[in-house]
């Protein structure tokens, strides 16, 4: 199994069992939409200013599973992030969430850690989900780092916060352990060193805030 990206492990402890995320859950979907312009962020093949994003150099092959992303952003102009998330949020259909979703969810597949399972009404469509080991690994990840003591990973602090913002951490960790991994995420940002997932977290509640009054506005 290779390294997987931070996308793909939210992906990992979000979908339900049909391997999606239900449309309604527009929290996670947000927060799965600000990971993805992180991601395309640090490598550099987009730019954020403004509350708006722009295309500045081709999605590279490794991040193939945000093109249903990528191509929302590519326009003439830079686009409001607001309607970026609007695109997979309230759509009269969640055509783009589910793009979205196949491409992330066949990445895992082709990295070895997605199954096959049939859903639909009928139970007659193929999808794929992540297998329960995998899932647990991940959730193990990020106890051992941060409600243990040594050293703690950027991406793992990142994926936290991402999960922290969309409310699935209460489907993994008790309350005690929540707490815990809210006051470590709080100390992190709290301190004065200027590390690199300090100003993630600081970035990912700038982009949520943006991107939840969207899915606010939405329900009126």
């Amino acid at each position: 199994m290779k390294d997987l990206s931070i996308t793909q492990e939210y992906m990992i402890c979000t979908v339900n069992g049909k391997g999606t995320i239900p449309s309604y859950n527009q929290k996670a979907v947000a927060c799965l939409i600000v990971s993805g312009l992180l991601e395309m962020e640090l490598a550099k093949c987009i730019s954020i200013n403004d509350k708006k994003v722009s295309v500045c150099a081709e999605l590279p092959a490794g991040l193939a599973y945000l093109r249903p992303l990528y191509n929302v952003i590519n326009q003439d102009k830079p686009v409001k992030i607001a309607k970026v998330v609007e695109a997979f949020t309230i759509a009269f259909t969640n055509k783009k969430l589910r793009e979205l979703e196949n491409a992330l969810m066949t990445s895992l597949q082709e990295a070895g850690v997605a199954e096959p399972v049939k859903a639909g009404i009928l139970g007659n469509k193929d999808c794929y989900v992540p297998q329960k080991n995998i899932v647990t690994g991940v959730i193990e990840k990020i106890r051992a780092e941060l409600l243990e003591d040594g050293e703690i990973s950027e991406d793992v602090i990142i994926l936290t916060a991402l999960m922290a913002k969309a409310g699935n951490l209460k489907d993994y960790f008790s309350k005690y352990e929540r707490k815990e991994l809210k006051n470590r995420i709080e100390a992190i940002k709290k301190s004065e060193a200027g590390t690199l997932a300090k100003e993630m977290i600081q970035h990912i509640e700038a982009l949520e805030m943006t991107a939840f009054i969207s899915t606010m506005f939405s329900n009126i």
